[in-house]
């Protein structure tokens, strides 16, 4: 009797555990900003014509989850001000001159933990790729590289198909846009 305990026990610990243990970003993707997010956060700003955007420092999305200041969640919302929808949600790790954040692996352990896990090769800090996970219409991209200044560049980026897709559409349509600009 004592083992059945024990193990129910057990049981209601980790799940208990593993639900704290996911981000509340108060949307997904596709929903409209409300009153409650911005209660919570602030507007949007303006990054482009038709697009906004607000960065929130992770440990008040993730409380949970132990995850540093030096993890930013970006919202990206796509629409008009008065009428704006979630397009994407980027967590991106602010890394110092040394790679200090991403050395701790805390972004690549929440996305392991959180999305599943996959390979890193012998010395996960030496990782240098991407990973893709596409479960019905949520799509989830971990990329983890180094650039030319041996700084890395690591973020964890959600959405789903369909804003994907419109966001892809967006900057494509920005790059035509200035290309005509240049061309006249």
């Amino acid at each position: 009797m004592k083992k059945i305990v024990f193990y129910l026990l057990s049981i209601i610990i980790f799940s208990t555990s593993n639900a704290l243990a996911k981000c509340n970003f108060l949307l997904n993707i596709g929903d409209k900003k409300n009153d409650q997010f911005v209660e919570k956060f602030t507007e949007p700003m303006p990054m482009f014509k038709g697009q906004f955007m607000l960065p929130v420092p992770s440990p008040e999305v993730c409380p949970n989850d132990q995850l540093s200041m030096d993890i930013a969640v970006e919202y990206i919302f796509l629409g008009e001000p008065d009428n704006m929808n979630l397009a994407a949600l980027r967590m991106i790790v602010l890394n110092d001159g040394k790679n200090t954040e991403s050395d701790k692996l805390t972004l690549m352990n929440y996305a392991k933990k959180v999305y599943g896990d996959f390979d890193t090769g012998f010395n996960p800090k030496a990782y240098n790729n991407f990973e893709v996970w596409e479960n019905g219409q949520s799509i989830v991209v971990y990329k983890r590289t180094t650039n030319e200044e041996e700084l890395i560049e690591e973020e964890l980026y959600i959405s789903n198909l369909e804003y994907d897709q419109k966001l892809g559409e967006f900057y494509n349509q920005m790059e035509m846009d200035e290309l005509k600009e240049e061309l006249k």
